[in-house]
């Protein structure tokens, strides 16, 4: 049986997890297939052959296939932060791929991008962090958050550990359920969650917090980001006295809730400075700080640097060599999702209809 070709597109600053994951569910599928086998192929078009991801990890890919060229079965596009300043030249030929046949994957910071230029889609999936940053950034509503979508041939897709959820459902499993299942259980998955699977609402989804009955607080804090509630009308939420929210907060989280608030809207505002080109005294505002001074002390304190800093450095060409100073997330590189407000979208009009050019680079 001829193997399955899938391309792995990666560019500067891929997320390593999901580059692992595809590879991994696909090499153990390839030792369970029984005659079905995967020829896997990296790709970028960056001018190195040698590509760095996030962290330090270092990979060999060669140049992408040419229109004139055999095309994979499919072709998987990692999110990262080198995803974004390359993703305008990349996506005309996503577009030709899609015509002349070939499955298109878009992981995390690539769905991101393909949802910026392509506003008129309804149906496309991207994190969970990212939904939140242009619900902010756009005063759109919060909707759901599957697991991965598919229209047409494009599969836009959360990325991270549903990578292989992703993997597994749509190359895998059209070869052979039962090859995906057993894949399944070599990787210790309790099943195999399919595209309606919901991801986490937030950072802070988990199960201890609706034991201690304090979720319905932290979805309210999330809510009123830009406008903070009073703790009474917090407790209110709960149901709970505000000396009862105190002692569950502490008990559960270590702090009170004033400050798991504050440390939300920091990390609310972290995330918009990281993903847009928001200005400075947009974002504090867009958070729930008054002053703009005030929340940079605050932000300082938080995160050992200035907001205005924080920016400088994420705004470069390059990314940093090294990772300790990289904030957690799935990518981290601004998204110009807005240049003026929080109100105001600057999605381009027609950006779907581009024409399909005849090289990537």
């Amino acid at each position: 049986m001829t193997p399955v070709q899938v391309s792995i597109l990666v560019e500067p600053g891929f997320v390593p997890t999901e580059l692992a994951l595809v590879q991994d569910v696909l090499r153990i599928a390839g030792r369970l297939g029984q005659g079905i086998g995967f020829d896997i192929r990296l790709c970028t078009t960056a001018q190195t052959g040698e590509v760095e991801g996030i962290g330090g990890m270092f990979v060999r890919a060669q140049a992408p296939p040419r229109r004139d060229a055999a095309l994979p079965d499919h072709l998987v596009v990692l999110g990262g932060a080198g995803i974004a300043a390359r993703f305008e030249k990349i996506r005309t030929r996503l577009r030709g791929f899609e015509r002349m046949g070939q499955d298109i994957i878009l992981l995390s910071d690539a769905a991101t991008q393909w949802q910026r230029l392509h506003p008129e889609v309804d149906k496309i999936t991207t994190h969970w962090e990212d939904q939140q940053v242009r619900t902010i950034a756009t005063c759109g509503q919060g909707g759901t958050r599957p697991l991965f979508t598919r229209t047409g041939r494009i599969t836009t897709a959360a990325g991270m550990l549903s990578t292989a959820d992703v993997i597994l459902s749509l190359i895998v499993a059209p070869r052979s359920a039962r090859l995906a299942q057993a894949v399944g259980n070599v990787m210790l998955m309790e099943r195999i969650r399919d595209g309606q699977s919901q991801q986490p609402r937030s950072e802070n989804d988990v199960d201890a917090l609706r034991l201690a009955r304090i979720e319905t607080v932290i979805l309210a804090m999330e809510d009123h980001i830009e406008e903070p509630l009073r703790l009474a009308e917090l407790a209110k939420c709960a149901g709970l006295s505000i000396r009862q929210l105190e002692r569950k907060f502490k008990s559960c989280l270590g702090q009170t809730p004033a400050a798991f608030y504050r440390g939300l809207r920091l990390r609310r505002a972290r995330t918009l400075i990281e993903k847009t080109i928001l200005p400075i005294a947009e974002i504090s505002v867009a958070c729930g700080f008054g002053s703009p001074s005030g929340f940079a002390k605050l932000y300082t304190a938080e995160f050992g640097i200035t907001p205005s800093r924080q920016r400088a450095q994420l705004s470069g060409k390059e990314m940093p060599s090294h990772s300790h100073s990289q904030p957690q997330g799935s990518t981290h590189a601004p998204v110009p999702l807005s240049a003026r407000s929080p109100r105001t979208s600057a999605h381009p009009a027609g950006a779907y209809e581009t024409p399909v050019q005849g090289a990537w680079r």
